[in-house]
């Protein structure tokens, strides 16, 4: 005959339980470990939330900072484009055209306003850059545009001509090295 099966006699030992029945009460250490899990859980997406903000602060704050410095940028180049000419002027004693410590000397037989604020221009901008953060091309032609008392395109942009300018200012080694200008090979003759 069939003997009825005691969970606590099933291979022989006693005291051995099976495995836990579905309506039997969950062990202790097992809820403290799921709510040590739903805690921690918890945790995790608050930092996630934080983190997030975190991240939109600091795109905030630089986004500012970056608009801040243009600002103060083309502020601080206005006022050098105010200057007076005279600052910018060689010695009188040196000669009419060569090169000295201060660059190029030419001997023109006039200047134009238009010149005038490209020369400038060149002395404010080019002179003494940094090679490794050179001037923004916007910048110089936003600058020219105020000197010379033109208007922006009506995206904010600088006027064609004053790109024009800061373009033909632009010195060599800065187009060559940000290959803007694709020189032609020479066509053989």
């Amino acid at each position: 005959m069939m003997k009825e099966l005691d969970p606590s006699t099933v291979g022989g030992r006693k005291g051995a339980p099976l495995a836990s029945s579905p309506l039997a009460a969950p062990d202790p250490r097992l809820r403290r470990a799921e709510t040590e899990v739903r805690r921690l859980t918890r945790c995790m997406e608050i930092r996630d939330r934080q983190l997030g903000e975190l991240r939109k602060a600091l795109a905030h704050s630089a986004t500012v900072h970056y608009r801040i410095e243009d600002r103060l940028q083309r502020e601080l180049d206005c006022l050098r484009m105010m200057m007076p000419a005279e600052a910018f002027r060689m010695p009188s004693g040196e000669s009419g055209s060569g090169r000295s410590d201060h660059g190029i000397a030419v001997r023109l037989p006039y200047v134009t306003s238009i010149l005038s604020v490209l020369f400038d221009a060149m002395c404010v901008f080019w002179a003494d850059c940094d090679h490794d953060h050179p001037p923004k091309s916007a910048t110089v032609a936003h600058a020219i545009d105020e000197r010379l008392g033109l208007s922006s395109q009506p995206n904010g942009e600088a006027s064609r001509s004053a790109q024009a300018y800061a373009s033909a200012i632009r010195p060599d080694w800065m187009k060559e090295a940000d290959n803007r200008h694709h020189s032609r090979p020479a066509v053989m003759r």
